[in-house]
């Protein structure tokens, strides 16, 4: 189920139709107060109470100005006392703008504040895409739905390049070398950083390059 309002938000217009063409599950539309996403939870049994995990939508221009966008986040937290709730963060807006810093300094500032789970979206093409595998691991380990996540710094690795997405195998050597999104940003934009990168990718200088260039070019926005 998706909020009605979706239709009024400029970054997010296009997510009722994309959603209601999909072949697979139905999705109805409704007008949600607390959130803009409602996703049935895996049953363990077919007479066990409903469930949903409810998301916020959100992108640069959502969290603009800072306090209203924490109001929401809060108000979704404590309807359900923090469980089964989440955030879709956009990375790839319509507009030129600056997600990736967005979606950081959103990570920053809900630390010690709320624990909830920020799954970054790369363009709102890949809604469908994202969901379902987030709900894939919530079947999987249906005993930890409240708490079922993805690294961040995994889920965002693909497109943080001039040339996304980076291959799979350069992805692999990072990630054994960054745990976090805070340091895959450092690793690109500090003198060290970047001679560690292409230390790590030796033969693949033009890979290290695009990295580099696609942090820098965040930082500059």
């Amino acid at each position: 189920m998706f909020s009605t309002a979706l239709r009024k938000r400029h970054e997010w217009n296009t997510v009722p139709a994309t959603l209601l063409s999909e072949k697979g599950p139905q999705w109805s539309e409704n007008d949600l107060e607390t959130c803009d996403i409602k996703l049935p939870l895996p049953r363990s049994r077919q007479e066990d109470a409903p469930q949903f995990y409810r998301f916020l939508l959100l992108s640069a221009v959502d969290v603009q100005p800072p306090a209203q966008a924490m109001a929401r986040i809060e108000r979704l937290f404590h309807q359900t006392g923090g469980h089964h709730v989440g955030i879709i963060f956009l990375l790839q807006e319509k507009t030129r703008g600056n997600g990736m810093t967005a979606y950081l300094n959103l990570q920053a500032s809900l630390v010690g504040a709320f624990d909830i789970n920020i799954i970054p979206l790369h363009s709102v093409s890949s809604m469908s895409v994202t969901i379902g595998k987030f709900w894939q691991q919530l079947a999987a380990s249906p005993r930890s739905q409240s708490t079922a996540t993805a690294n961040p710094a995994v889920v965002l690795l693909p497109y943080c390049s001039l040339n996304p997405p980076i291959q799979e195998h350069l992805r692999n050597i990072i990630t054994e070398n960054v745990h976090r999104t805070g340091d895959l940003s450092e690793l690109a934009t500090t003198k060290e950083g970047r001679e560690a990168l292409r230390e790590l990718l030796p033969e693949t200088g033009t890979d290290a390059g695009d990295i580099i260039g696609f942090w820098e070019q965040e930082f500059m926005l």
